[in-house]
């Protein structure tokens, strides 16, 4: 019980440095995970940020390059001859109602040209274009033409105001290649803006149209810092490297330099950047930090319940040891270890209770019988685990074949303690061979044995201990220790629809009066076998085989060519 109770508070000591080195390298290792989610997640908004800028960069220069090219396509268009020309010069001098017929006369016989219908079809081309000014070189005015009105609204060319996103494109007249015109587009952002917000920092993300002298001509969800009077001035008559630079101290930029010397810029400020960078690293410190306070309030509570439990243990047992024979230990209703030892414990407590009122009880009835009845009370188990102290202690000093010998024979000590009535033939097959084994050790230079069992019957269902008796009897009947050539084969094996077991030897073997007259003896009615004192081993396998297999059994001894005992049994399979 001291041993017992020595044990359990060394199993408890263990269980605390257990439980503290695991909480440790659990700590250190949601601490490292944290950490590396940290770095993963602080560089995944770096490349989203810069992803953004890149996209919504090179998206925005893209649709700027194919707005401007349409631009330059409808100046074009407008200069492509002298008529034209001439036509354009028109729009500008005369009334609308004069042009309408000037223009009939010119193109009659012909495709009709009239700018108004020009201007129709080019905003019908173009949903983004919203307004075009048209300038003509000669005169004081200009035409601000939109969908609404294309005939056209004449104001002064002085009055022109260039606002928001635009594009423009000069006038040249082919046959004297001189620039009599231009052409002004106002265009709608939103085939830009509309693809930033489906970016990471679509909602932080700026952009910026830039003249070559550094004066703002579009800019598109700009802050208070970038629509700042003072900006403006500072970046008037500086070129790009410089406005990027200076860009670059508030924000992440990205920047290229377009045809027509316009500076096209996106960017995103550093303080939403590193404010995304601080809630991301706040939720995973603050995900690390509770995940570490639970993984520590759960090991103290799992520890709290098994050192309670081992409390309780340590405490019935020292009631035990001092005398309290009728203590028990407290059983957890919860399944683990402690519950299956504390009942493990109880069961020991109990079955002990028994044994010392039943040693008492044989004390009181036959003083003479105490050892025997001693005797009758140890457990087999006791006795097995005891051999397997001496096998281990015998490999440890190197004694392999001792530590063979007492393993086969804890093995077959197992086997007959075991509860079960029926087992697979090779199990059945492996019994007998440690037995065999064990009479080989004792004889090792006259006795040899041989077991072979094919794959089709080694799952087959047969009563327990059916070959074991046949071999015991060879070796205690038919053993022969005047030569050196002792030897027994045992072996199963499919015939048809049967299953045939042999058990064939070489020793001294049995008369022909004596094989006949255990041939009738066997052919007995099964109780006359159960009842008889002769052979009793065979007797007993021919009664439970014929059970088992509802009659569909043989049994047959003859003497065989090596002047020893062949014992057959066979029986269906199906």
């Amino acid at each position: 019980m001291k041993k017992i109770m020595k044990t359990l508070l060394k199993h408890q000591y263990n269980l605390h440095r257990i439980m503290s080195v695991y909480t440790r390298i659990l700590m250190a290792t949601v601490t490292v995970v944290a950490l590396i989610l940290l770095g993963v997640a602080v560089s995944n908004i770096k490349f989203q940020s810069k992803q953004s800028l890149l996209i919504g960069l090179y998206n925005s220069v893209d649709i700027m390059g194919d707005q401007q090219a349409e631009v330059n396509r409808f100046a074009r268009d407008l200069s492509d001859d002298p008529v034209r020309v001439a036509n354009y010069r028109n729009f500008f001098s005369m009334n609308s109602e004069d042009y309408l017929d000037k223009s009939q006369d010119d193109f009659s016989g012909q495709t009709f040209y009239y700018l108004p219908t020009v201007m129709y079809d080019f905003f019908d081309q173009n949903n983004s274009f919203k307004k075009v000014t048209l300038n003509e070189n000669s005169s004081n005015d200009s035409m601000v033409v939109t969908p609404d009105e294309l005939g056209g609204v004449r104001i002064k060319a002085n009055k022109v105001r260039a606002e928001g996103l635009y594009y423009t494109a000069p006038l040249v007249d082919k046959s004297s290649l001189t620039n009599f015109g231009s052409v002004l587009v106002n265009v709608s952002p939103k085939r830009i803006t509309q693809r930033f917000d489906r970016l990471s920092f679509g909602k932080s993300l700026q952009f910026m149209v830039l003249s070559d002298a550094g004066q703002i001509q579009y800019g598109y969800h700009l802050d208070k810092h970038l629509k700042s009077r003072k900006l403006k001035n500072h970046w008037l008559g500086q070129n790009y490297k410089f406005i990027e630079k200076d860009l670059r101290r508030s924000y992440f930029v990205k920047g290229l330099t377009m045809p027509g010397n316009r500076y096209v810029f996106t960017l995103i400020p550093r303080q939403d950047v590193y404010l995304k960078m601080l809630l991301w690293s706040a939720m995973i410190i603050l995900l690390a930090i509770a995940i570490e306070l639970f993984l520590k309030w759960s090991f103290r509570w799992v520890f709290k319940y098994y050192n309670q439990e081992l409390q309780w243990m340590t405490d019935s047992m020292s009631a035990i040891s001092n005398g309290e024979i009728d203590a028990r230990l407290h059983v957890p209703r919860q399944a683990g270890e402690i519950r299956t030892l504390a009942e493990g414990i109880n069961t020991m407590l109990d079955a002990i209770d028994k044994y010392v009122l039943q040693i008492y009880q044989l004390k009181i009835a036959q003083k003479d019988a105490n050892l025997n009845a001693l005797q009758s009370q140890i457990n087999p188990h006791f006795l097995y685990n005891t051999l397997e102290y001496i096998r281990m202690y015998a490999l440890n000093e190197g004694e392999d074949e001792l530590a063979e010998v007492v393993f086969n024979f804890g093995s077959l000590m197992r086997n007959n303690i075991s509860q079960e009535t029926n087992v697979p033939l090779e199990q059945e097959f492996d019994f007998a061979e440690k037995y065999s084994y064990l009479y080989q050790m004792r004889y090792p230079d006259q006795v040899s044995y041989q077991y072979s069992i094919t794959e089709e019957v080694k799952k087959i269902i047969v009563p327990k201990f059916i070959i074991q008796p046949l071999v015991e009897n060879y070796f205690k009947y038919g053993l022969d220790l005047t030569k050196i050539d002792n030897a027994i084969h045992v072996s199963a094996f499919e015939e048809g629809n049967d299953c045939v077991i042999k058990v064939e030897d070489n020793g001294k073997g049995m008369s022909d009066l004596e094989i006949k007259q255990l041939k009738e003896h066997l052919n007995s009615d099964v109780d006359t076998l159960m009842k008889n004192s002769h052979s009793v081993g065979i007797a007993n396998i021919q009664a439970r085989m014929q059970i088992q297999f509802n009659g569909n059994f043989a049994l047959d001894i003859r003497r065989n060519k090596y002047h020893g005992i062949t014992i057959q049994m066979s029986f269906k399979l199906r």
